[in-house]
């Protein structure tokens, strides 16, 4: 029987019995995995009335309102719910983790380690935890949060990779570039990994291998900006023009962006071609909201352009 099936047949049981609660309790659960949120809500609303201490119907009142983006109302479930059940794990967590959307880092901060007091080995509190230290740039705790998680979670990819993180915001290039390779071991299209291993190549000086790596990142995402920009850049030292175009232009039909236009009005600058260059200074304009370069400077450039160009 799919999930459909078991829909219409709890429905139907409900119509005959409504007292079910069994049956209802089932409905909001499946209500859940279908995406019916408020469709739960009323049945839990219903069951809230015979049972109003019920942990577990305010637990999942929680995690309707956060499905629908209300998390002010799923912030008051999620609380009562711990508020019955104060050493439920996943009810702490799930606090938290509103919390944290919130903005309210140190309360979420709070409910994380409360987790961990309660179920000493749960790798995504840990990295949970790590991620906070991260964003307050306390990069010993945020570290050893990591290592945890991966200790009681190893294939969790994403601990790797923000231990890296970690390890590359300290210059500590040898330990990440051991994490990013097992990021990439664990998950073998995570382009963002093979970025990051590029960047650290090309700022150690290791081009050819810098090269490669970003060659990686677009062949696993064909619309990564940021390593199209880093490959021109490299390209455009080497003075290798006609790659650089080639990779950009190439760049411009998979994504629109700013940057990427603009970039291209470089190679045509230096290639004299005067015409060109003021067509990727539009489209760079054009694409204002992608272009990290000085706008005024665009614009000034785009201006000279045109009259070099006698256009009006």
């Amino acid at each position: 029987m799919n999930d459909i099936e078991r829909f219409e047949n709890l429905q139907t049981t409900l119509k005959l019995d409504p007292k079910n609660f069994q049956a209802r309790r089932e409905l909001i659960m499946l209500c859940l995995d279908l995406g019916l949120e408020s469709a739960a809500l009323s049945h839990i609303k219903y069951l809230l009335k015979v049972f109003p201490n019920d942990a577990d119907l305010y637990f999942n009142t929680g995690i309707c309102w956060e499905k629908l983006k209300n998390f002010d109302n799923a912030l008051l479930a999620y609380q009562k719910a711990v508020d019955l059940k104060p050493n439920e794990p996943d009810f702490l967590y799930n606090l938290a983790l509103v919390y944290e959307i919130k903005g309210e880092i140190d309360k979420a901060m709070d409910n994380f380690k409360k987790v961990i007091f309660y179920k000493n080995e749960d790798a995504n509190a840990f990295f949970s935890i790590g991620i906070l230290y991260a964003k307050k740039n306390d990069h010993i705790r945020a570290i050893k949060c990591f290592k945890k998680a991966i200790e009681y979670n190893y294939s969790d990819y994403y601990a790797h990779f923000w231990l890296a993180s970690e390890y590359k915001k300290n210059k500590e290039f040898d330990f990440a570039l051991v994490e990013y390779s097992k990021v990439i071991e664990l998950s073998p299209d995570y382009s963002w990994a093979y970025y990051n291993i590029a960047q650290i190549y090309w700022e150690l000086g290791r081009v050819e291998e810098s090269v490669k790596m970003l060659k990686k990142t677009i062949e696993k995402n064909p619309k990564d900006a940021e390593a199209y920009k880093l490959l021109t850049q490299i390209f455009i030292k080497q003075t290798k023009k006609d790659d650089a175009l080639e990779l950009l232009t190439r760049a411009a039909k998979k994504l629109e962006n700013g940057d990427i236009y603009y970039l291209m009005s470089k190679i045509f600058e230096l290639n004299e071609d005067y015409s060109s260059q003021r067509d990727c200074l539009e489209l760079a304009l054009e694409y204002k909201n992608s272009l990290t370069f000085n706008i005024d400077s665009v614009k000034h450039e785009f201006k000279a352009v045109n009259t070099k160009l006698n256009v009006k």
